[in-house]
């Protein structure tokens, strides 16, 4: 009897844990604010790590492999994380945000563009790993074209 007990209530938490999960995913921000925040904090951060990538690459500060790598790892992981604010209802372009209506009027241009992005991210993490910065200038100049092309069509 006590094991069925504990079966069933094991049972009850993991179905409340996966319906809670299931309308977590689908409501993922509490409103259009929320997800322009959270997709502009992902931009900042990615920003002040690319900086600093950006600066060792042209020499303004003494390459740091190690320091690199930190921030090449970081960016790369970073890359996936403000798509899904840009599909919140309300967000598009929403207040308070350089986004422009081109993304939704373009959406599978401007997917295409974050898949290629968090592609490019990958293989300048992956490339960070030589510690060589004639193997990383490629793969950080090509994230690099990268943002900026999205950023000419789609940012204000």
């Amino acid at each position: 009897m006590k094991k069925l007990i504990v079966s069933l209530a094991s049972t009850a938490m993991l179905s409340l844990g996966i319906s809670s999960s299931a309308l977590a995913d689908k409501h993922a921000f509490n409103d259009a604010e929320s997800a322009v925040d959270y997709r502009q904090s992902a931009f900042s951060i990615m920003r002040a790590n690319f900086v600093a990538m950006a600066e060792m690459v042209k020499g303004d500060v003494d390459y740091d492999a190690s320091i690199f790598e930190q921030r090449a790892e970081d960016f790369a992981r970073l890359s996936q994380i403000p798509w899904a604010g840009f599909t919140t209802e309300g967000a598009m372009p929403g207040d308070n945000t350089d986004a422009l209506p081109e993304i939704w009027d373009n959406w599978d241009d401007f997917k295409q563009r974050s898949e290629d992005f968090i592609a490019d991210a990958k293989s300048l993490a992956e490339a960070s790993t030589s510690g060589s910065l004639e193997t990383i200038k490629p793969a950080f100049m090509a994230a690099a074209k990268n943002c900026k092309g999205c950023h000419d069509n789609y940012k204000d």
